[in-house]
Protein backbone atom coordinates (compact mmCIF):
# COMPACT_ATOMS: atom_id res chain seq x y z
CA UNK A 1 0.00 0.00 0.00
CA UNK A 2 1.67 3.23 -0.59
CA UNK A 3 1.80 6.16 1.65
CA UNK A 4 -1.77 7.78 1.36
CA UNK A 5 -3.30 11.14 2.44
CA UNK A 6 -6.17 12.00 3.88
CA UNK A 7 -8.64 13.60 1.17
CA UNK A 8 -12.81 14.17 1.30
CA UNK A 9 -14.96 11.48 -0.12
CA UNK A 10 -17.28 13.48 -1.99
CA UNK A 11 -21.12 13.03 -0.73
CA UNK A 12 -22.13 11.20 -3.87
CA UNK A 13 -25.44 9.22 -1.64
CA UNK A 14 -28.87 8.97 -2.82
CA UNK A 15 -29.48 9.17 0.94
CA UNK A 16 -28.36 12.62 1.98
CA UNK A 17 -26.11 10.68 5.10
CA UNK A 18 -23.21 13.26 6.28
CA UNK A 19 -20.15 12.72 3.69
CA UNK A 20 -17.08 11.04 5.88
CA UNK A 21 -13.37 12.05 4.93
CA UNK A 22 -11.24 8.92 3.28
CA UNK A 23 -7.55 8.23 3.87
CA UNK A 24 -7.58 6.87 -0.09
CA UNK A 25 -9.26 4.39 -2.55
CA UNK A 26 -7.38 0.72 -3.34
CA UNK A 27 -9.08 -1.56 -6.05
CA UNK A 28 -7.73 -5.04 -5.95
CA UNK A 29 -8.02 -7.15 -8.67
CA UNK A 30 -7.61 -10.52 -7.14
CA UNK A 31 -7.05 -12.63 -3.54
CA UNK A 32 -3.30 -12.40 -3.66
CA UNK A 33 -3.54 -8.18 -3.72
CA UNK A 34 -6.67 -8.20 -0.93
CA UNK A 35 -4.26 -10.19 1.24
CA UNK A 36 -0.82 -8.07 0.20
CA UNK A 37 -3.24 -4.77 0.71
CA UNK A 38 -4.44 -6.27 4.35
CA UNK A 39 -0.78 -6.96 5.40
CA UNK A 40 0.54 -3.30 4.91
CA UNK A 41 -2.46 -2.11 6.33
CA UNK A 42 -1.74 -4.28 9.62
CA UNK A 43 2.08 -2.21 8.96
CA UNK A 44 0.71 1.14 8.62
CA UNK A 45 -2.48 0.86 11.13
CA UNK A 46 -4.36 2.40 7.71
CA UNK A 47 -8.41 1.27 8.13
CA UNK A 48 -10.08 -0.89 5.48
CA UNK A 49 -13.26 -0.35 4.12
CA UNK A 50 -14.66 -2.58 1.60
CA UNK A 51 -17.28 -2.23 -0.98
CA UNK A 52 -18.32 -4.37 -3.69
CA UNK A 53 -19.75 -2.00 -6.35
CA UNK A 54 -21.19 1.03 -4.25
CA UNK A 55 -25.09 0.73 -4.98
CA UNK A 56 -26.06 0.49 -1.12
CA UNK A 57 -28.45 2.95 -2.10
CA UNK A 58 -30.56 4.62 0.85
CA UNK A 59 -28.46 3.57 3.20
CA UNK A 60 -24.69 5.28 2.05
CA UNK A 61 -24.07 4.00 -1.20
CA UNK A 62 -20.10 3.85 -1.60
CA UNK A 63 -19.36 5.71 1.69
CA UNK A 64 -17.86 3.82 4.93
CA UNK A 65 -19.05 4.25 8.33
CA UNK A 66 -16.58 6.13 10.17
CA UNK A 67 -13.68 8.58 8.86
CA UNK A 68 -9.99 8.13 8.04
CA UNK A 69 -10.60 4.66 5.89
CA UNK A 70 -8.74 3.31 2.94
CA UNK A 71 -11.72 2.27 0.53
CA UNK A 72 -11.08 -0.37 -1.58
CA UNK A 73 -13.46 -1.12 -3.85
CA UNK A 74 -13.86 -4.98 -4.67
CA UNK A 75 -16.01 -3.92 -8.29
CA UNK A 76 -13.15 -5.13 -10.00
CA UNK A 77 -13.24 -9.16 -8.70
CA UNK A 78 -15.48 -9.65 -11.33
CA UNK A 79 -14.93 -13.61 -11.89
CA UNK A 80 -17.32 -16.51 -11.80
CA UNK A 81 -15.31 -18.85 -10.42
CA UNK A 82 -17.80 -21.55 -11.66
CA UNK A 83 -21.07 -22.99 -11.81
CA UNK A 84 -22.16 -26.53 -11.18
CA UNK A 85 -25.02 -26.90 -13.39
CA UNK A 86 -25.91 -30.23 -11.64
CA UNK A 87 -25.96 -29.30 -7.80
CA UNK A 88 -27.17 -25.50 -8.49
CA UNK A 89 -24.92 -23.97 -7.06
CA UNK A 90 -22.33 -20.71 -8.26
CA UNK A 91 -18.74 -19.40 -6.86
CA UNK A 92 -18.51 -16.06 -7.67
CA UNK A 93 -16.07 -12.88 -6.44
CA UNK A 94 -18.36 -9.69 -5.02
CA UNK A 95 -17.51 -7.65 -8.02
CA UNK A 96 -19.87 -10.05 -10.05
CA UNK A 97 -23.32 -7.90 -10.90
CA UNK A 98 -27.03 -9.64 -11.22
CA UNK A 99 -26.61 -9.06 -14.67
CA UNK A 100 -23.34 -10.74 -15.08
CA UNK A 101 -24.31 -13.98 -13.47
CA UNK A 102 -28.14 -14.22 -14.82
CA UNK A 103 -26.35 -13.72 -18.51
CA UNK A 104 -24.03 -16.64 -17.39
CA UNK A 105 -27.33 -18.90 -16.03
CA UNK A 106 -29.23 -18.28 -19.07
CA UNK A 107 -30.54 -21.26 -21.06
CA UNK A 108 -29.60 -23.45 -17.87
CA UNK A 109 -31.71 -25.23 -15.38
CA UNK A 110 -30.90 -22.63 -12.76
CA UNK A 111 -31.62 -18.76 -12.55
CA UNK A 112 -30.60 -16.16 -10.17
CA UNK A 113 -32.36 -14.93 -7.10
CA UNK A 114 -32.52 -11.43 -8.19
CA UNK A 115 -33.44 -8.28 -6.18
CA UNK A 116 -35.71 -5.60 -7.39
CA UNK A 117 -32.58 -3.02 -7.70
CA UNK A 118 -30.42 -2.13 -10.25
CA UNK A 119 -29.14 -4.95 -12.28
CA UNK A 120 -25.42 -4.20 -12.22
CA UNK A 121 -25.86 -3.91 -8.32
CA UNK A 122 -23.68 -6.98 -6.54
CA UNK A 123 -24.68 -10.24 -6.05
CA UNK A 124 -22.18 -10.83 -2.74
CA UNK A 125 -22.37 -7.59 -1.18
CA UNK A 126 -26.39 -7.47 -0.96
CA UNK A 127 -26.51 -11.08 -0.01
CA UNK A 128 -23.78 -10.32 2.68
CA UNK A 129 -25.94 -7.25 4.13
CA UNK A 130 -29.43 -9.37 4.08
CA UNK A 131 -31.36 -8.13 1.02
CA UNK A 132 -34.26 -10.08 -0.41
CA UNK A 133 -34.58 -11.29 -3.76
CA UNK A 134 -37.30 -12.32 -5.79
CA UNK A 135 -37.81 -15.50 -4.95
CA UNK A 136 -36.49 -15.73 -1.26
CA UNK A 137 -34.10 -13.63 1.07
CA UNK A 138 -31.00 -13.72 -0.46
CA UNK A 139 -29.47 -14.07 3.61
CA UNK A 140 -30.58 -18.08 2.69
CA UNK A 141 -28.64 -17.81 -0.86
CA UNK A 142 -25.32 -17.55 1.39
CA UNK A 143 -23.54 -21.34 0.69
CA UNK A 144 -20.06 -20.49 1.76
CA UNK A 145 -17.48 -18.01 1.56
CA UNK A 146 -13.81 -17.23 1.10
CA UNK A 147 -12.44 -13.93 3.52
CA UNK A 148 -9.16 -12.63 4.09
CA UNK A 149 -8.67 -11.60 7.69
CA UNK A 150 -7.01 -8.86 9.03
CA UNK A 151 -3.50 -10.83 9.04
CA UNK A 152 -3.68 -11.66 5.85
CA UNK A 153 -4.93 -15.01 6.05
CA UNK A 154 -7.65 -16.82 4.21
CA UNK A 155 -10.60 -18.80 5.47
CA UNK A 156 -13.33 -20.97 3.51
CA UNK A 157 -16.91 -21.99 5.33
CA UNK A 158 -19.40 -24.17 4.30
CA UNK A 159 -17.59 -26.79 2.26
CA UNK A 160 -16.15 -23.56 -0.19
CA UNK A 161 -12.45 -25.11 -0.39
CA UNK A 162 -9.38 -23.00 -0.80
CA UNK A 163 -9.46 -23.65 -4.31
CA UNK A 164 -12.67 -22.47 -4.88
CA UNK A 165 -14.70 -25.04 -5.25
CA UNK A 166 -17.82 -25.69 -3.77
CA UNK A 167 -18.61 -29.31 -2.25
CA UNK A 168 -21.48 -28.70 0.06
CA UNK A 169 -22.07 -28.63 3.79
CA UNK A 170 -19.42 -30.60 5.94
CA UNK A 171 -19.34 -31.92 9.21
CA UNK A 172 -18.23 -29.42 12.27
CA UNK A 173 -19.14 -26.06 12.77
CA UNK A 174 -19.96 -23.65 9.41
CA UNK A 175 -18.91 -19.59 10.72
CA UNK A 176 -20.72 -18.93 7.29
CA UNK A 177 -23.49 -16.82 8.93
CA UNK A 178 -20.12 -15.12 11.74
CA UNK A 179 -19.37 -12.59 7.95
CA UNK A 180 -23.26 -11.92 7.12
CA UNK A 181 -23.53 -8.16 8.67
CA UNK A 182 -20.23 -8.57 10.26
CA UNK A 183 -16.67 -6.98 10.02
CA UNK A 184 -14.55 -10.01 10.54
CA UNK A 185 -12.18 -9.78 7.58
CA UNK A 186 -13.03 -8.76 3.64
CA UNK A 187 -14.98 -11.17 1.32
CA UNK A 188 -13.48 -12.46 -1.92
CA UNK A 189 -15.41 -14.69 -2.71
CA UNK A 190 -19.08 -16.48 -1.89
CA UNK A 191 -20.93 -20.02 -3.12
CA UNK A 192 -24.15 -18.79 -4.20
CA UNK A 193 -27.22 -21.29 -4.60
CA UNK A 194 -29.09 -20.75 -7.52
CA UNK A 195 -33.12 -20.93 -7.80
CA UNK A 196 -34.42 -24.14 -10.47
CA UNK A 197 -35.73 -22.90 -13.11
CA UNK A 198 -39.64 -24.08 -13.00
CA UNK A 199 -42.07 -25.69 -15.38
CA UNK A 200 -44.21 -23.06 -14.92
CA UNK A 201 -44.40 -19.43 -12.82
CA UNK A 202 -47.79 -17.56 -12.09
CA UNK A 203 -46.80 -14.05 -11.63
CA UNK A 204 -49.38 -12.25 -9.20
CA UNK A 205 -50.22 -8.94 -8.93
CA UNK A 206 -53.06 -6.58 -7.78
CA UNK A 207 -53.43 -2.91 -6.48
CA UNK A 208 -56.23 -2.74 -4.00
CA UNK A 209 -57.40 0.21 -1.75
CA UNK A 210 -54.66 1.61 0.67
CA UNK A 211 -57.53 0.80 3.64
CA UNK A 212 -57.22 -2.82 2.66
CA UNK A 213 -53.17 -3.15 3.52
CA UNK A 214 -53.38 -4.82 6.63
CA UNK A 215 -56.28 -7.48 6.34
CA UNK A 216 -54.50 -8.30 2.57
CA UNK A 217 -51.15 -8.67 4.64
CA UNK A 218 -52.64 -11.08 6.97
CA UNK A 219 -54.19 -13.21 4.35
CA UNK A 220 -51.27 -13.50 2.50
CA UNK A 221 -49.45 -14.08 4.94
CA UNK A 222 -51.89 -16.41 6.22
CA UNK A 223 -52.23 -18.37 3.01
CA UNK A 224 -48.17 -18.75 3.47
CA UNK A 225 -48.44 -20.10 7.09
CA UNK A 226 -50.84 -22.98 6.04
CA UNK A 227 -48.54 -23.71 3.46
CA UNK A 228 -47.85 -22.61 -0.65
CA UNK A 229 -47.80 -25.31 -2.63
CA UNK A 230 -45.57 -23.27 -4.79
CA UNK A 231 -42.17 -21.28 -4.22
CA UNK A 232 -41.64 -17.89 -4.31
CA UNK A 233 -41.62 -14.84 -2.36
CA UNK A 234 -45.22 -12.45 -1.68
CA UNK A 235 -45.09 -9.09 -1.07
CA UNK A 236 -47.43 -6.34 -0.17
CA UNK A 237 -46.14 -3.20 -1.03
CA UNK A 238 -46.15 0.80 -2.68
CA UNK A 239 -48.12 1.61 0.56
CA UNK A 240 -47.62 5.69 0.46
CA UNK A 241 -48.13 7.21 3.52
CA UNK A 242 -47.99 11.02 3.21
CA UNK A 243 -48.36 14.46 5.24
CA UNK A 244 -51.03 16.02 5.95
CA UNK A 245 -50.01 19.06 5.67
CA UNK A 246 -46.75 21.07 3.62
CA UNK A 247 -45.19 19.68 0.49
CA UNK A 248 -43.94 15.91 0.08
CA UNK A 249 -41.44 14.01 -2.40
CA UNK A 250 -42.59 10.87 -4.08
CA UNK A 251 -41.58 9.40 -7.55
CA UNK A 252 -43.46 10.41 -10.03
CA UNK A 253 -47.02 7.82 -10.62
CA UNK A 254 -47.43 6.71 -7.29
CA UNK A 255 -51.26 5.51 -6.92
CA UNK A 256 -51.78 7.63 -3.41
CA UNK A 257 -55.74 5.61 -2.93
CA UNK A 258 -53.87 1.71 -3.97
CA UNK A 259 -51.61 -0.47 -2.87
CA UNK A 260 -49.94 -3.76 -4.63
CA UNK A 261 -49.72 -7.33 -3.89
CA UNK A 262 -47.57 -9.08 -6.09
CA UNK A 263 -44.81 -11.80 -6.14
CA UNK A 264 -44.08 -15.20 -8.59
CA UNK A 265 -45.44 -18.86 -7.92
CA UNK A 266 -43.08 -21.30 -9.01
CA UNK A 267 -43.36 -25.23 -9.67
CA UNK A 268 -45.35 -27.34 -12.09
CA UNK A 269 -48.03 -26.01 -13.66
CA UNK A 270 -50.25 -27.96 -11.32
CA UNK A 271 -48.36 -26.71 -8.30
CA UNK A 272 -49.17 -22.93 -9.61
CA UNK A 273 -52.52 -23.47 -10.40
CA UNK A 274 -53.07 -24.73 -6.74
CA UNK A 275 -51.35 -21.94 -5.49
CA UNK A 276 -53.45 -19.50 -6.79
CA UNK A 277 -56.90 -21.34 -6.07
CA UNK A 278 -55.41 -21.15 -2.28
CA UNK A 279 -54.29 -17.91 -2.51
CA UNK A 280 -57.75 -16.35 -4.14
CA UNK A 281 -59.39 -18.16 -1.18
CA UNK A 282 -57.10 -16.30 1.65
CA UNK A 283 -58.03 -12.80 0.44
CA UNK A 284 -61.58 -13.68 -0.54
CA UNK A 285 -62.62 -11.73 2.13
CA UNK A 286 -60.47 -8.68 1.24
CA UNK A 287 -62.28 -5.80 -0.68
CA UNK A 288 -60.65 -5.45 -4.24
CA UNK A 289 -58.83 -9.10 -4.52
CA UNK A 290 -61.22 -9.73 -7.22
CA UNK A 291 -59.47 -7.51 -9.77
CA UNK A 292 -55.97 -9.95 -8.36
CA UNK A 293 -54.40 -11.31 -11.69
CA UNK A 294 -52.30 -14.27 -12.02
CA UNK A 295 -50.67 -14.37 -15.39
CA UNK A 296 -47.29 -15.75 -17.14
CA UNK A 297 -44.45 -13.80 -17.43
CA UNK A 298 -43.33 -14.84 -20.56
CA UNK A 299 -46.36 -13.53 -22.22
CA UNK A 300 -45.58 -9.96 -20.86
CA UNK A 301 -44.53 -7.22 -23.40
CA UNK A 302 -42.20 -4.88 -23.13
CA UNK A 303 -44.62 -1.82 -23.42
CA UNK A 304 -46.82 -3.00 -20.49
CA UNK A 305 -46.05 -1.56 -16.99
CA UNK A 306 -45.65 -5.22 -15.40
CA UNK A 307 -42.65 -5.89 -17.77
CA UNK A 308 -40.32 -5.07 -15.08
CA UNK A 309 -41.76 -7.31 -12.74
CA UNK A 310 -42.14 -9.74 -15.14
CA UNK A 311 -38.75 -9.91 -15.76
CA UNK A 312 -37.54 -10.75 -12.02
CA UNK A 313 -39.80 -13.03 -11.80
CA UNK A 314 -37.97 -15.05 -14.88
CA UNK A 315 -34.73 -14.17 -13.18
CA UNK A 316 -34.04 -11.62 -15.48
CA UNK A 317 -32.32 -8.55 -13.25
CA UNK A 318 -33.02 -4.79 -14.41
CA UNK A 319 -33.08 -1.51 -14.16
CA UNK A 320 -35.97 -0.32 -15.42
CA UNK A 321 -37.70 0.04 -11.85
CA UNK A 322 -35.04 2.38 -10.01
CA UNK A 323 -34.95 4.67 -13.43
CA UNK A 324 -38.26 5.06 -13.62
CA UNK A 325 -38.72 5.91 -9.65
CA UNK A 326 -36.21 7.79 -9.42
CA UNK A 327 -36.09 9.54 -13.31
CA UNK A 328 -32.83 8.75 -14.16
CA UNK A 329 -31.83 7.27 -17.59
CA UNK A 330 -28.45 5.61 -16.54
CA UNK A 331 -27.81 4.18 -12.97
CA UNK A 332 -24.98 6.03 -12.50
CA UNK A 333 -27.13 9.04 -11.99
CA UNK A 334 -28.83 7.47 -8.96
CA UNK A 335 -25.91 9.11 -6.67
CA UNK A 336 -26.44 12.73 -8.06
CA UNK A 337 -30.02 13.15 -8.97
CA UNK A 338 -32.48 15.43 -7.33
CA UNK A 339 -34.50 12.09 -5.62
CA UNK A 340 -33.37 11.38 -2.38
CA UNK A 341 -34.36 8.18 -0.53
CA UNK A 342 -33.20 6.68 3.37
CA UNK A 343 -34.08 2.64 3.53
CA UNK A 344 -35.15 1.55 6.49
CA UNK A 345 -35.56 -1.51 6.87
CA UNK A 346 -37.31 -3.51 10.31
CA UNK A 347 -38.96 -7.07 11.00
CA UNK A 348 -42.20 -6.56 11.04
CA UNK A 349 -45.69 -8.27 12.13
CA UNK A 350 -48.17 -9.59 9.35
CA UNK A 351 -51.30 -9.50 11.89
CA UNK A 352 -53.82 -7.06 10.71
CA UNK A 353 -54.27 -5.31 13.96
CA UNK A 354 -50.57 -4.58 14.84
CA UNK A 355 -50.19 -3.35 11.22
CA UNK A 356 -52.64 -1.00 11.58
CA UNK A 357 -51.34 0.64 15.34
CA UNK A 358 -47.65 0.48 13.32
CA UNK A 359 -49.19 2.32 10.07
CA UNK A 360 -50.77 4.92 12.02
CA UNK A 361 -47.97 5.62 14.36
CA UNK A 362 -45.82 6.18 11.29
CA UNK A 363 -48.15 8.51 9.57
CA UNK A 364 -47.87 10.52 12.86
CA UNK A 365 -44.14 10.96 12.22
CA UNK A 366 -44.99 11.87 8.46
CA UNK A 367 -47.10 14.44 9.69
CA UNK A 368 -44.37 15.69 11.84
CA UNK A 369 -42.18 16.26 9.36
CA UNK A 370 -44.06 16.41 5.98
CA UNK A 371 -41.68 14.21 4.29
CA UNK A 372 -43.66 11.04 2.60
CA UNK A 373 -42.39 7.24 3.17
CA UNK A 374 -43.72 3.94 1.43
CA UNK A 375 -44.03 0.87 3.37
CA UNK A 376 -43.56 -2.81 2.06
CA UNK A 377 -43.77 -5.99 3.43
CA UNK A 378 -41.68 -8.89 2.03
CA UNK A 379 -43.55 -12.11 3.45
CA UNK A 380 -39.78 -14.27 3.40
CA UNK A 381 -41.14 -16.78 6.76
CA UNK A 382 -44.60 -17.94 8.46
CA UNK A 383 -44.01 -15.88 11.47
CA UNK A 384 -42.62 -12.16 10.07
CA UNK A 385 -42.35 -9.97 7.58
CA UNK A 386 -38.87 -7.91 6.19
CA UNK A 387 -40.22 -4.58 6.03
CA UNK A 388 -38.55 -2.15 3.66
CA UNK A 389 -39.38 1.52 4.24
CA UNK A 390 -38.64 4.33 1.78
CA UNK A 391 -38.27 7.47 2.85
CA UNK A 392 -38.06 10.16 -0.22
CA UNK A 393 -37.28 13.67 -0.47
CA UNK A 394 -36.32 16.78 -2.37
CA UNK A 395 -32.43 16.92 -2.56
CA UNK A 396 -32.65 20.90 -4.10
CA UNK A 397 -34.17 21.79 -0.93
CA UNK A 398 -32.16 22.76 1.92
CA UNK A 399 -34.05 21.08 4.29
CA UNK A 400 -35.34 18.35 2.74
CA UNK A 401 -32.56 15.49 3.88
CA UNK A 402 -32.74 16.96 7.00
CA UNK A 403 -36.42 16.30 7.56
CA UNK A 404 -36.18 12.76 6.17
CA UNK A 405 -33.41 12.05 8.03
CA UNK A 406 -35.33 13.24 11.34
CA UNK A 407 -38.36 11.01 10.09
CA UNK A 408 -36.15 8.05 9.33
CA UNK A 409 -34.75 8.66 13.37
CA UNK A 410 -38.42 8.48 14.37
CA UNK A 411 -39.49 5.86 12.91
CA UNK A 412 -36.79 3.85 14.21
CA UNK A 413 -38.44 4.70 17.48
CA UNK A 414 -41.68 4.38 16.46
CA UNK A 415 -40.83 0.27 15.38
CA UNK A 416 -38.86 -0.61 17.97
CA UNK A 417 -41.16 0.96 20.07
CA UNK A 418 -43.43 -1.64 18.69
CA UNK A 419 -40.96 -4.70 18.77
CA UNK A 420 -39.75 -4.47 15.10
CA UNK A 421 -36.10 -5.05 15.45
CA UNK A 422 -34.39 -2.83 12.48
CA UNK A 423 -32.73 -6.16 10.51
CA UNK A 424 -30.75 -4.55 8.31
CA UNK A 425 -29.19 -0.70 8.85
CA UNK A 426 -27.35 2.46 7.12
CA UNK A 427 -24.12 3.80 7.43
CA UNK A 428 -25.35 5.99 10.34
CA UNK A 429 -26.68 3.59 12.69
CA UNK A 430 -25.38 -0.04 11.50
CA UNK A 431 -23.73 -0.26 14.88
CA UNK A 432 -26.57 1.29 17.15
CA UNK A 433 -28.94 -1.46 15.13
CA UNK A 434 -26.73 -3.90 16.41
CA UNK A 435 -26.53 -2.69 20.16
CA UNK A 436 -29.67 -1.75 20.82
CA UNK A 437 -31.39 -4.85 19.83
CA UNK A 438 -28.92 -7.34 21.18
CA UNK A 439 -27.86 -8.83 24.49
CA UNK A 440 -25.30 -8.19 26.32
CA UNK A 441 -24.09 -11.23 26.53
CA UNK A 442 -23.77 -11.39 22.84
CA UNK A 443 -22.43 -8.07 22.11
CA UNK A 444 -19.56 -9.93 24.55
CA UNK A 445 -19.40 -12.27 22.19
CA UNK A 446 -19.33 -10.59 19.41
CA UNK A 447 -16.88 -8.25 20.91
CA UNK A 448 -13.86 -11.31 21.79
CA UNK A 449 -14.45 -12.26 17.93
CA UNK A 450 -13.53 -9.15 16.55
CA UNK A 451 -11.05 -8.49 19.16
CA UNK A 452 -9.26 -12.35 18.44
CA UNK A 453 -9.43 -12.05 14.49
CA UNK A 454 -9.01 -8.19 14.51
CA UNK A 455 -7.38 -6.86 17.29
CA UNK A 456 -6.34 -3.34 16.08
CA UNK A 457 -9.93 -3.04 14.18
CA UNK A 458 -8.95 -2.08 11.02
CA UNK A 459 -11.31 -4.10 9.09
CA UNK A 460 -14.66 -2.37 8.09
CA UNK A 461 -14.71 -0.40 11.60
CA UNK A 462 -18.13 0.46 12.82
CA UNK A 463 -19.68 -1.89 10.22
CA UNK A 464 -22.56 -4.03 12.12
CA UNK A 465 -19.52 -4.72 15.04
CA UNK A 466 -19.43 -3.91 18.85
Amino acid sequence: MQELTRVELMPRDVGGHQPRSITGTESPRTLDQVRALVRAAGATRHRLYPISTGRNWGMGSGMPVTDDNVVVDLSGMNRIRGIDLETGFAVIEPGVTQRQLAEALRDTPWMLNVTNSCADTSVVGNALDRGDGTFRSRVHDVAGLEAVLADGSVVTTGGLDPAGRYHGRVAGPDLTAAFVQHNLGIVTAMAIALVPRPESIGMVYGRLPRHQAAVALEAVAGFVRRGNPADGMLRVRELALTPSHGDFTLPAGVDLDRFAVMGPLLGTAAAVELAEELLRKALAEVEGSEELLVVDPTEVKPDDPLYARALMSQGIPTCAGVRKALGVASCEQVDATGLGFLALMPLMPTDARKTVHIVNALQSAVDAHSTALMAEWNVVGRHLANGVIQIFFDRSRPDGAYRAHQLRNDGNCVLRGNGCAIYRSDIDHAAADVWSETSTASLGMLHRLKTALDPDGLLSPGRYGA
